[in-house]
């Protein structure tokens, strides 16, 4: 049974208001521009069960209180266990659902709390997956106009009254994000509808090989290593698993992967993860496939995004900054190792001009150097603005082990948008599009060094018009 916040009973209100109380709050609690999440739990968060406990989320004075669950999440951001990422699920204490639309971002019961442990500016999941989400929607109607990436927005999180800094608060891809078609039973007898599965690795041993018996109903939820069945989470049979393994069997046949894939979802993602540089998240990586009703004769597949803390330049344990940024994961590169299903459509369809003429769209709209360093701004803004990346930067210092980060978030951005432009001119140059040579990007204010005219003469300030900083031709404001 699932339960409205609204429907939840006085009873369950008064006793979480009560047990959140009886807690000393932080002060800075109040104090912050950011919403604050406290949650309080017993015991040690592990990646392996549930810990029953609450939450309360204060957002511009007001204040939700309700009954929750915790366990931590993640493969690489399980090492960061000072600043864990984690699983959040809205449950009353009998286990029944509550679905709560926190911050607004919608109706759910299951959230993400991305503790962004190994992202030294905090924001690179966030600002790639906002752009995703503007670049393609679903081929079909759902309730989130076509959505299928995250949404989420920056909160600064206590656990136990204890600070933790700044974490995304965001929903998850899901069957009722994706508008699944539900499975009609969840035993023996189940007629599978919509499937959901997961990739975390590109470990290609034994992935051609399915881990069960293809008429097995024994619960199943892992392929190997390598998938993990997200949908239908009650019945993980060979039912539920047929699809992938039918892809698999049929993977060089061009005819089935044209049949079966969204062409336009396959060039949009491989565009995605081109012009963003998103290195771990190429080949079956960092994936959700999707399947919305296998029943139907033309189903098709939809690969969905998650975990694009490698985009920008970025590294999977951070170890990418202050200048010094992925400059390996080209174009050429992102064509040369694409895998199957991607590489079937590179080999029997004109995919490169395509995505060519999908860049020289994007490339003026949601992927120009300008758009992207509004976002990257604007949540710098947003950090700096309420000190919150200060007082987690300050925090943090005292430890001997701590999260990734960097202290001065400004040039960091500056320095991760002129990676950004570089990245757009190896694009343009691959394409064999000819450009002026001028970067759009208008620089904020707080850069670093020194700024000439196009007459060669020097300012300490960057002068209005076209000027040169960095090596890059840039407009002044």
């Amino acid at each position: 049974m699932k339960l409205k916040y609204s429907d939840i009973s006085i009873q369950t209100v008064f006793v979480t208001i009560l047990a959140v109380f009886c807690q000393v709050l932080p002060m800075s609690a109040t104090a912050k521009d950011l919403p604050v999440l406290n949650i309080f739990f017993d015991g040690e968060l592990d990646n392996s069960e549930y810990r029953y406990g609450r939450m309360e989320l204060t957002d511009n004075g007001k204040t939700t209180l309700l009954p929750a669950k915790f366990k931590t999440r993640g493969a690489t951001a399980l090492h960061y266990t000072m600043k864990p990422s984690m699983n959040m699920k809205l449950r009353n204490v009998d286990d029944t659902e509550i679905d709560s639309s926190l911050l607004g971002i919608r109706h759910s019961s299951s959230w993400i709390l991305d503790a962004m442990a190994i992202d030294r500016i905090n924001m690179r999941n966030r600002v790639c997956m906002d752009i995703w989400n503007r670049m393609y929607r679903l081929p079909y109607n759902t309730d989130f106009n076509g959505r299928c990436g995250t949404d989420g927005r920056f909160v600064e999180v206590f656990v136990n009254g204890i600070y933790k800094g700044i974490y995304c608060l965001s929903d998850r891809v899901n069957r009722k994000l994706l508008n699944l078609k539900k499975t009609s039973a969840s035993d023996e007898s189940a007629t599978i509808r919509g499937v959901l599965y997961k990739h975390g690795t590109n470990d290609y041993e034994n992935q051609n090989t399915p881990g069960y018996f293809c008429d097995s109903t024994v619960f199943i939820p892992q392929w190997h290593d390598a998938w993990e069945l997200t949908y239908p989470d009650d019945y993980a049979g060979g039912k539920a698993w047929a699809p992938l393994a039918e892809y698999y069997r049929n993977q060089k046949d061009f005819s089935y992967i044209e049949s079966h894939f969204d062409y336009n979802n396959v060039l949009h993602y491989t565009l995605f993860v081109m012009a963003l540089g998103i290195s771990d998240n190429w080949g079956n990586k960092n994936q959700f496939w999707s399947v919305r009703n296998i029943t139907k004769e033309n189903w098709k597949f939809i690969i969905s995004p998650w975990d694009l803390d490698t985009s920008l330049g970025g590294h999977y344990n951070g170890n990418y900054h202050d200048g010094i940024y992925n400059m390996e994961f080209t174009p050429e590169v992102v064509i040369h190792t694409a895998i199957m299903p991607f590489s079937s459509f590179f080999v029997h369809k004109n995919m490169k001009e395509d995505l060519k003429n999908l860049w020289l769209g994007y490339r003026e709209s949601v992927l120009s150097p300008d758009s992207v360093a509004q976002r990257l701004y604007a949540y710098c803004d947003l950090f700096e603005g309420c000190g919150a990346w200060a007082d987690q930067y300050n925090y943090w210092q005292t430890f001997k082990y701590k999260p990734q980060m960097i202290p001065d978030l400004r040039r960091e951005v500056q320095l991760i948008i002129e990676w950004y432009q570089n990245h757009c001119d190896s694009m343009d140059k691959y394409f064999g599009i000819e450009t002026t040579g001028i970067n759009l990007v208008k620089e904020k204010d707080g850069g670093h060094g020194q700024y000439y005219d196009l007459n060669g003469n020097r300012y300490d300030y960057r002068p209005k018009g076209i000027y040169i900083h960095s090596g890059h031709k840039y407009i002044g404001r």
